[in-house]
Order: structure tokens, then C-alpha cells, then sequence
């Protein structure tokens, strides 16, 4: 099991890094993990499980700005993606953003 998630991480990492570099801004971690900057930033703020307060643990304050590391984010959603496969539910962590528009 360690051996699956570890190879997803390395994967996850590999396009992760290909597609943003090997430090995200907020803004592209939000685009990462579907969510909207403002969304994401209270999601931190305010962490409600392992999952976030993880990734909130994992900013690193570069001046003002905060930066989370490829390698890390790709950890937790690897972890985050192995408890989805091994238990058949997701935890409330993260929820992905639905980009339609609302209907009135």
C-alpha cells in the first residue's frame, strides 16, 4: 500500500511540477484542487480536517506571499486519493468546485 501511494505521489509530483513549477502560489493550487482562490484561503484559514490543516502545514511564507511545494501537495492528494480508493468514500476535505453556472 505505502509503495502504491509513493508511486502516485512521484507521478502526481512529476505532472504537478510540469504544469506549475516546483512552488504553487495559492492561486494555482486553488486551479489545482478545483476550488477558488478566495474558497481555498478560507478552507486554510479555517482547516477542518487532516487534509487541509496538512496543506496549510505545508505553506511555506516566502516575504508575503505563501508557497506550497509540488512534492508535498502531491503527497497529500496521493494520501487523499488512497483513502478514497481503500474505504469507497472521500472525506469532506477539499471539495472540487463545480464550474457551471448557477441556475436562477
Amino acid at each position: 500500500m505505502q509503495d502504491t501511494e509513493n508511486s502516485s505521489a512521484v507521478a502526481l509530483e512529476s505532472q504537478i511540477t510540469e504544469r506549475y513549477g516546483l512552488l504553487l502560489s495559492q492561486t494555482q493550487l486553488a486551479e489545482l484542487l478545483g476550488r477558488t482562490p478566495g474558497g481555498l484561503r478560507y478552507s486554510l484559514s479555517y482547516p477542518s480536517d487532516d487534509n487541509t490543516r496538512a496543506l496549510k502545514a505545508c505553506g511555506r511564507r516566502i516575504g508575503r506571499r505563501v508557497y506550497y511545494p509540488a512534492a508535498e501537495v502531491a503527497r497529500i492528494i496521493a494520501r487523499l486519493a488512497n483513502c478514497d480508493h481503500h474505504n469507497h468514500s472521500r472525506p469532506p476535505a477539499l471539495p472540487v468546485r463545480d464550474h457551471r453556472p448557477a441556475r436562477h
